[in-house]
């Protein structure tokens, strides 16, 4: 039987991901995934593609507030001010609430950059691309899509070919799926998982991200290598498949999953 093995959020866009025993699925996505972003002077997103250390910052929710905490750092709760902030997140602009300046200095001192806190609005509605989704789907500020799915099996293969093991968290998925066969997601289109039906709509192409060591911030270029050897094809590498849900509610880990499609 297919079922969910782990289940993950990512409430600041790049920073370290929460395990969690379940997930509420709200209509851009997991609840508060990819609420918060970091921006640059003039308003442009940044991640650990440019600012490794961002994967040491690790968020909670409380209530529905952020809250920051890095190594040799103090703790942050995260307020809100009414200024907005004109952003961008790849090619769609947003306009963001600026969380103010003892968030633009705490995250300055951490990554040794001029940057500030941004949060999107709950009324804001950025689009998925219209060239996978035609109903009005919405996202945060992940990079295109409100899911990723990955399977075990595909990361135990991958492993075996790097020669070590290697985490999901390298690959920042929402849903790990267990009792597939390795790569079995790259043909799947339509899956039920604990009762909500999920679109795959697009493999997701790769970065450097995955060759960052989600502990240390390192890079280990052997596995962007591993990447391009076993994973590359129209001169992409893909790991995983972007998602869309049809329906809202709460996924649990240990819930079935159906393939439908």
């Amino acid at each position: 039987m297919l079922s969910v093995k782990q289940l993950f959020s990512y409430p600041l866009k790049s920073a370290a991901g929460n395990s969690a025993q379940s997930l509420n699925l709200v209509a851009r996505g997991p609840e508060f995934d990819r609420q918060w972003m970091v921006v640059n002077s003039n308003g442009k997103f940044l991640t650990q593609r440019q600012l490794p250390k961002m994967c040491l910052i690790e968020t909670q929710v409380k209530g529905t507030q952020l809250v920051l905490s890095a190594p040799e750092m103090e703790t942050l709760l995260v307020g809100r001010t009414d200024v907005k902030a004109n952003t961008t997140v790849w090619k769609d602009s947003v306009l963001a609430n600026d969380c103010g300046d003892d968030a633009a200095d705490w995250l300055g001192r951490f990554l040794g950059k001029d940057c500030r806190l941004v949060e999107m609005p709950q009324s804001y509605q950025r689009l998925v691309d219209t060239d996978y989704a035609s109903k009005g789907e919405t996202v945060g500020f992940a990079d295109g899509f409100p899911l990723l799915v990955v399977s075990q099996a595909s990361l135990d293969d991958f492993s075996e070919k790097l020669g070590r093991p290697i985490g999901a968290d390298r690959f920042r998925p929402n849903f790990v799926i267990q009792g597939c066969e390795p790569y079995a997601e790259d043909g799947w289109r339509e899956i039920e998982v604990g009762g909500i039906r999920l679109s795959l709509v697009k493999p997701c192409s790769r970065c450097i991200i995955p060759s960052i060591d989600q502990v240390t911030g390192a890079k280990e270029m052997e596995v962007n290598q591993a990447l391009l050897e076993y994973r590359r094809r129209d001169r992409k590498t893909y790991f995983g498949q972007n998602a869309l849900h049809r329906s809202l509610g709460q996924i649990d880990i240990g819930a079935e999953v159906k393939v439908i499609e």
